[in-house]
C-alpha cells in the first residue's frame, strides 16, 4: 500500500522526532512543528528552500552524496546533521533517509549532548583544570564556562569581553595572542598554543588553549574551544631540566630489573634483582654484549637485534624490545624490555637504561586464552546468521565477523576493540523492544522475537531473535547470548500469498474501470454517429442537415481519436526503436503548439499566456513524440478550465541540466485520491465527477510515455475548485 503524504503528516505533530519531506534535490515540501527548532526565521518562508540552506558547510558535501546515491534499489540510508540556531547553538540530529515516489522521507533524533552529561563534562574540567570557550564574531562575544573563571581566578558575575580576556597575558604577548583568533577567523583554521597568564589574583599560570571553527556557508559563525591549566606539567618539565642526568633516566625506566646501557663501551650494568632473575655473578657490574647474546634464545636473536636497531634509528627516546632469556633455573622464558635512551647532538643513541619485566607466565595465559577464543570464535562465526554476547549490562562481550562488519560500517565502532553497548549500535527499530526481551533473559528466561531490518542495500531482512540466559555456577545469569536466525524467506512467502489475494482484487477492479470506461468512449461517438444518421434521412431542410453534419463529423473525429490514441497506446516499443532525435529551439517548438489551441481558449473566453525563456535554450528531441504530449496536457487545461486561463512557462535559468515547462491553468482541479490515477490509459479523473468533460482517458498517458521515452518527466500538483499544474521536465543540450 503506498505512503502518501497526507498520511504521513498525520503522525508528525507532538513527537519528539524531527521529520522532513525533501525533494530528490534537497528541496523542503513538508516538516512537523519540532523541525522549527532548526530554522531561524518563520517557518512559513521555510517551504520551497532547500535543506542544506540550514546546515553547517562540512555537511553539505556529505548529504549532497548521500541523496544523490539513493535509488530504488538503494532508497534507505542514515546520516548525522548540525544545524546552527539561534538559542541552542549547534543542533546535532540523526536522520534516517527513506526515498519513495521521489520523494525523500527524513526521520530523525536529537543527539545533542544532554544536559547530564554536561553536568557531567564540568565536573571532568574542574578535576582536568579545563574550561570550555566560545566565540561570536559576528557580535563579538565571547562566553566563559566556569572552568574558565576558575583557572583566571576571576569572579562569575564578572562579564568576559576579548579585551578582558587579553588582559590576562603579559603585554608583550597579547598581540600575538589576539593574533591567533583574527587569523582562525580569516582563514578558517584550528590553532593551539601555550602561554603565560597572571590571573585576577596576580598569580602565574601557564595555559593550553585550543580554538576551533564552526562553519557555515564559507564563514565562521562560532569559535568553540578549551582552556587547560598546564600550570603543574610546565613546573614538573622544568624541574626536571635541573635533575641529574642519571636518576632522570632512571625515573623513565624504573621498575623492576634495572639495567645501564653504555653503547659506546658496548658494556651493560645489571642491578641486583636483574643479576638473580638471570643468574648472573652478584659480584660482576658490567657484562659484555658478547656474553648477553649467549642468554637470549637462538630463534629470538636476529629479530631482537632488527628491533634494536629500529627503536636505536626512529626518532624519540623510548626503546621496547621483547625475546626469551636463558634463566638461572635452565630453560627460557619470555622477557619485555622497556627503557629511556639519551642522545647525543647528532641524534645517536650513547646510552639507555630500562628495565626487564618477567612475562613468561602473562605469555603463556594470553596464548591460551588466544586459542580458547579462536575455537569459540569459529562457532561464532558459523552458528546463526548474527550472534552477540552481551554482559548482564548489555556491553557487547564477543560477536560474530558479519555482525562487526555492519557496526563497523554503520556506527564506525569496532566492538572487538572498544567496550560498547549493544543497544547504542543496533538498527532503530531493533531498540523498540530489545530492552524487554534482554530484561526477561536476565531473570532467567528464554525469549523469542521476529524483527524486520532494512540491510544496506536497502532490502528488508526479517530475523528471528532468541535472548538465551547464560548462567554462572551459582545459578545466576551472568550473560545473555542474542542469536538471529534468519527467517525471510519463510516471511516473503507468508506476504506473497497475502499479497497475491489482494492484487487479485486489485486487477478485477482495473478490468471492470478500463472495460467500462472504454466501453463508454466507444459506445459515445457510435451512438451519436447513429442518430445523426438517423435524423439526416428525414431532415430536408439545409440549415439542420447542416448542424447535424456538424454534429456527425464532431462524433466521428471522437472516434478517430479513441482508436488512434489506442493505437499509439499499443505502439509505445516500435516507437522507441524508430525514435527520430533532433536538436530544436525549445521556445519555437512550445510556441508553435500554443499557437494551435490559442483560438480554442479565446473561444472560451479564457486567459491564455505564454512565458518563454530569455537564454534561447534547446533540447534534444524527437519533435512529433514531445509535441504531441504537450499537446494533449494543453488540451485538457483548456477542456478543464471555465474561468481563469491557461499560462505556459519556458524556464531553465536556475538549472545546470534541464529546460522546465509548466501548463498552469485556474480549472476545476484534480483530488488527491486521483492524482495518482491520471497517468492510467481510461482512468479520467471524470470518474469521480460528471461526464460532461469528455475525452478518451488515454490522452495523458501518452504523454507520460512520450516524455519518459525522451529521457524527461512530467509532475502534477492540483488542488479541487482551484486548478492543476502540469511541470514537463526535459534535459537540454549543454
Amino acid at each position: 500500500m503506498s505512503f502518501t503524504l497526507e498520511k504521513y503528516g498525520i503522525s508528525t505533530e507532538k513527537t519528539l522526532l524531527f521529520l522532513f519531506i525533501l525533494k530528490q534535490d534537497g528541496k523542503i515540501v513538508s516538516f512537523n512543528d519540532r523541525c522549527e527548532l532548526l530554522f531561524p526565521f518563520d517557518k512559513n518562508k521555510v517551504k520551497g528552500k532547500f535543506i542544506t540552506d540550514y546546515i553547517i558547510d562540512k555537511d553539505v558535501p556529505l548529504f549532497l552524496n548521500l541523496v544523490s546515491n539513493l535509488s530504488d534499489k538503494d532508497s534507505f540510508t542514515s546520516l548525522s546533521l548540525n544545524f546552527p540556531t539561534e538559542n541552542q547553538g549547534i543542533v546535532s540530529i540523526k536522520f534516517d533517509f527513506k526515498l519513495h515516489n521521489n520523494l525523500i522521507y527524513a526521520t530523525g533524533i536529537d543527539i545533542t549532548e544532554e544536559s547530564k552529561k554536561y553536568r557531567a563534562l564540568l565536573t571532568i574540567s574542574r578535576l582536568t583544570k579545563t574550561g570550555a570557550w566560545y566565540f561570536d564574531p559576528k557580535n563579538d562575544e565571547i562566553s566563559w564556562s566556569h572552568g574558565c573563571y576558575l583557572i583566571n581566578e576571576l569572579s562569575f558575575d564578572i562579564p568576559i569581553t576579548r579585551e578582558k580576556e587579553i588582559s590576562f597575558y603579559p603585554k608583550d604577548n597579547r598581540a600575538r595572542v589576539e593574533n591567533y583568533l583574527n587569523e582562525l577567523i580569516k582563514n578558517r583554521n584550528p590553532y593551539e598554543y601555550t602561554e603565560k597568564i597572571i590571573t585576577e589574583k596576580g598569580n602565574e599560570k601557564w595555559i593550553k588553549v585550543v580554538g576551533q571553527p564552526v562553519i557555515y556557508k564559507g564563514e565562521v559563525i562560532y569559535v568553540n574551544g578549551t582552556i587547560t591549566d598546564v600550570t603543574d606539567r610546565y613546573k614538573y618539565i622544568e624541574k626536571l631540566k635541573y635533575s641529574e642526568e642519571t636518576k632522570h633516566l632512571a625515573l623513565k625506566g624504573i621498575q623492576s630489573g634495572l639495567f645501564d646501557y653504555h653503547v659506546k663501551k658496548n658494556e651493560v650494568f645489571y642491578s641486583m634483582d636483574f643479576k638473580k632473575m638471570l643468574g648472573l655473578p652478584l659480584n660482576q657490574d658490567f657484562v659484555s654484549e658478547k656474553e648477553f647474546r649467549k642468554m637470549i634464545h637462538p630463534d629470538d636473536l636476529e629479530k631482537m637485534l632488527k628491533k634494536r636497531l629500529k627503536n636505536f634509528n626512529e626518532e624519540g627516546n623510548y626503546y621496547y624490545n621483547d625475546y626469551r632469556l636463558k634463566h638461572l633455573n635452565g630453560g627460557y622464558r619470555h622477557y619485555e624490555v622497556y627503557g629511556f635512551r639519551r642522545k647525543n647532538s647528532k641524534g645517536e643513541t650513547t646510552r639507555m637504561i630500562g628495565n626487564l619485566i618477567d612475562v613468561h607466565q602473562k605469555k603463556n595465559n594470553k596464548k591460551t586464552i588466544a586459542e580458547s577464543k579462536n575455537r569459540l570464535q569459529a562457532m561464532v562465526n558459523n552458528g546463526f546468521v548474527y550472534t552477540i554476547l552481551l554482559d548482564i549490562k548489555g556491553k557487547i562481550l564477543m560477536t560474530d565477523e558479519k555482525s562487526v562488519k555492519i557496526i563497523k560500517r554503520d556506527f564506525n565502532v569496532d566492538p572487538t576493540q572498544v567496550s560498547c553497548r549493544f543497544i547504542d549500535v543496533m538498527p532503530l527499530n531493533f531498540k523498540n523492544s530489545f530492552a524487554h526481551e534482554f530484561n526477561e533473559a536476565l531473570k532467567g528466561n528464554i525469549v523469542k522475537k521476529e524483527i524486520e531490518r532494512i540491510a544496506h542495500k536497502g532490502d528488508s531482512q526479517w530475523l528471528e531473535a532468541t535472548y538465551t540466559p547464560i548462567f554462572d555456577q551459582e545459578k545466576e545469569v551472568n550473560s545473555v547470548l542474542v542469536s538471529f536466525h534468519d527467517i525471510t524467506e519463510q516471511k516473503l512467502a507468508e506476504m506473497t500469498i497475502k499479497e497475491s489475494h489482494i492484487k487479485e482484487q486489485e486487477l478485477n477492479n482495473l478490468k471492470s474501470n478500463i472495460l467500462s470506461n472504454f466501453s463508454h468512449e466507444i459506445r459515445t461517438p457510435l451512438n451519436g454517429i447513429m442518430t445523426v444518421s438517423t435524423l439526416l434521412l428525414d431532415e430536408e431542410e439545409p440549415e439542420e442537415r447542416e448542424k447535424l453534419l456538424m454534429y456527425l463529423e464532431q462524433s466521428k473525429n471522437r472516434l478517430l481519436d479513441t482508436i488512434n490514441n489506442l493505437s499509439n497506446y499499443s505502439e509505445v516499443e516500435t516507437i522507441k526503436k524508430n525514435i527520430n532525435l533532433e536538436k530544436l529551439d525549445v521556445n519555437y517548438t512550445i510556441e508553435t503548439s500554443y499557437r494551435q489551441y490559442k483560438h480554442m481558449a479565446e473561444t472560451k473566453k479564457l486567459t491564455y499566456q505564454l512565458e518563454l525563456d530569455q537564454t534561447s535554450p534547446q533540447f534534444n528531441i524527437d519533435k512529433n513524440l514531445f509535441s504531441t504530449a504537450l499537446n494533449n496536457i494543453i488540451l485538457n487545461a483548456i477542456k478543464y478550465t471555465t474561468e481563469g486561463g491557461i499560462t505556459i512557462k519556458v524556464s531553465s535559468d536556475n538549472y545546470e541540466n534541464n529546460v522546465y515547462i509548466s501548463i498552469l491553468d485556474t480549472g476545476i482541479g484534480i483530488g488527491k485520491e486521483n492524482l495518482k490515477k491520471i497517468f492510467d490509459p481510461f482512468m479520467q479523473e471524470s470518474i469521480g465527477l460528471s461526464r460532461k468533460y469528455e475525452g478518451t482517458g488515454i490522452g495523458l498517458s501518452l504523454s507520460k510515455r512520450y516524455i519518459e521515452i525522451l529521457d524527461g518527466e512530467i509532475k502534477v500538483k492540483s488542488t479541487i475548485g482551484k486548478g492543476t499544474k502540469f511541470n514537463i521536465i526535459i534535459p537540454k543540450c549543454l
